[in-house]
């Protein structure tokens, strides 16, 4: 009978052993996300930077304002200077198209860069007329999809989280060349992005139809801020500003 007890108790620990190292298995693979490219380490993870540039896997999540979701994988579109990234690096000024697929691979996935201000990135834009450099920066100048009119109120605020960072942000004294995708003014018809014609400061002139729906408000509906700029009000919720190098935090 001793026997038979001590049998029992045998395989039922070691039942429960196999039934815990199951549970153990599937929570290491729930907790596994997936990356691809250089990317912040989470602070929870000791903070720095993942240099990894293939797919691999973290266990901690990635924010839905930095990353952007490639083919199963989180892809970092920020500053990676930010978070002490030491390699090669490329300065920008603005929103932007990021061609994920010519940076990590796979099929073609374009995203998009939501920082105002100059910046960096680690990889240069693809070769074409879409980008103009100036000053040793990059200016996106070529079309603008609505798709990038619809996402960026989502993704903007990610501005919010560089602010407060402390870095060596790219210093650009030149002037942005003509189509600068920060001249953009609103949605016009067909949903199509427009850009202001040069001379129209702030992106509206009194009395000037640019062919869109532009209503210039009355002087005390303008908004100006200290040290960013004039903005606009326009119909549909848009904002035209009118960069002038000195939001604070992307400039020393």
């Amino acid at each position: 009978m001793r026997t038979i007890l001590v049998a029992t108790i045998v395989t039922a620990s070691a039942a429960f052993a196999h039934v815990a190292g199951d549970a153990a298995a599937d929570k290491v693979a729930l907790t596994q996300v997936h990356y691809v490219g250089i990317h912040p380490v989470a602070k929870s993870a000791g903070e720095g930077i993942c240099y990894i540039e293939g797919p691999h896997v973290h266990v901690y999540a990635a924010d839905k304002l930095q990353y952007r979701d490639h083919e199963g994988s989180w892809y970092f579109v920020g500053d990676p200077v930010a978070y002490g990234y030491e390699g090669p690096r490329f300065a920008y000024k603005g929103h932007h198209p990021i061609h994920v697929h010519a940076v990590v691979g796979g099929p073609e996935d374009v995203e998009y860069c939501y920082l105002d201000g100059p910046h960096y990135h680690n990889f240069q834009p693809p070769e074409g007329p879409e980008f103009k450099l100036a000053g040793e920066a990059y200016f996106y100048v070529g079309p603008v999809p609505k798709v990038y009119l619809e996402a960026r109120p989502r993704y903007v605020d990610i501005n919010a989280v560089y602010r407060p960072l402390v870095y060596v942000r790219p210093t650009i004294e030149v002037a942005a060349p003509v189509g600068w995708i920060g001249a953009v003014a609103v949605v016009g018809p067909g949903g199509a992005a427009v850009v202001a014609p040069a001379g129209v400061r702030g992106g509206v002139r009194a009395g000037v139809s640019v062919g869109v729906d532009i209503r210039v408000p009355p002087p005390p509906s303008i908004s100006i801020g200290v040290g960013v700029g004039v903005g606009v009000g326009v119909r549909g919720g848009a904002v035209i500003k009118k960069d002038n190098g000195r939001h604070r935090g992307h400039r020393k």
